[in-house]
């Protein structure tokens, strides 16, 4: 098939030039090789395409036939190059991203609605969910993970974007009256809202504590972070989550940082995306995005 398009394609260079000699120079081949291709097209076929004589060359009603759809097919070959030439220069189709529920919340929410008013063309597709989603053989082109000892999609490439660095907080209604922490051992007796799903045990690594014998009580656990944000804006207890998620929070007394001094070791954040991606593709283009936005600069993408 791909011997006759390209055959069909000499044919019509043929018939629209009116000569063998003009075609082979359009083409860049040799008046025999031209005249190869149309005789094996002829015999193919088995009828005549050109009338030939010393001093003009003409079509037959096969040929005709045949030329109105080679250009047809020419003209189609050529929509669908421009549509990706297109398509380079204003990016178009869907692309799916995989994260964490708290990427609904702010600053990371904006940066996913600048990047649809960025590409106006672009069908952002998002699936937020804590659980873990295995990458091979879904319809994923980007996700968003953190890890504290690497990953474990192999098959796929992975960017390094930031570190992620974890704050505990809570309401200052919750706060008053009680005494100021030291420690993450101190936080024992006081009321846990776990919306990120990592045990206390693990945050207790992160800061380089060892295994504790006790953990605070869990008053809630959800998995959507603006419902656990509530509870904790309600007084029911701290939280633990992402710096950049709460630092206008601090800043304007809405919550009350536990622990500033604390160094939890900050968690690895990755995008990634099938090793196939084209490096000019969606994927790339939104992770170029998201590194560039104000938030991941000033936090280092969560770094306080």
């Amino acid at each position: 098939m791909i011997d006759q398009l390209r055959t069909m394609a000499i044919f019509q260079t043929v018939a629209e030039l009116g000569s063998f000699r003009q075609a082979a120079k359009s083409l860049h081949l040799s008046p025999s090789v031209i005249s190869h291709h149309i005789s094996k097209l002829e015999e193919e076929l088995g009828t005549p395409l050109l009338y030939r004589s010393t001093r003009r060359m003409s079509l037959t009603d096969a040929g005709a036939e045949l030329l109105g759809a080679s250009q047809r097919m020419t003209a189609a070959a050529r929509d669908g190059l421009s549509a990706v030439k297109k398509r380079r220069q204003q990016p178009t189709g869907t692309l799916t991203v995989a994260a964490s529920t708290p990427f609904s919340q702010s600053p990371y929410a904006e940066s996913f609605t600048r990047f649809s008013q960025t590409y106006p063309d672009v069908h952002l597709n998002i699936r937020l969910e804590n659980a873990y989603v295995a990458l091979e053989g879904s319809n994923i082109d980007v996700a968003i993970r953190g890890s504290t000892s690497g990953l474990d999609d192999s098959s796929y490439k992975a960017r390094k974007l930031g570190n992620v660095w974890f704050c505990i907080f809570a309401a200052p209604s919750y706060v008053h009256a009680r005494p100021t922490p030291q420690s993450m051992e101190d936080l024992i007796d006081w009321d846990w809202i776990q919306c990120t799903p990592i045990s206390w045990s693990a945050f207790a690594k992160l800061q380089g504590a060892a295994e504790p014998e006790r953990s605070p009580r869990i008053v809630a656990t959800c998995n959507d972070f603006a419902m656990a944000r509530k509870f904790v804006d309600e007084g029911l207890g701290f939280m633990i989550e992402t710096y950049p998620l709460v630092a206008d929070d601090f800043r304007a007394g809405r919550l009350v940082q536990l622990l500033p001094q604390l160094e939890l070791r900050p968690i690895d954040c990755y995008a990634i995306y099938p090793a196939n991606s084209p490096k000019d593709g969606l994927a790339q283009l939104f992770i170029e995005f998201m590194l560039d936005q104000p938030w991941a600069a000033e936090h280092h993408f969560g770094r306080r």
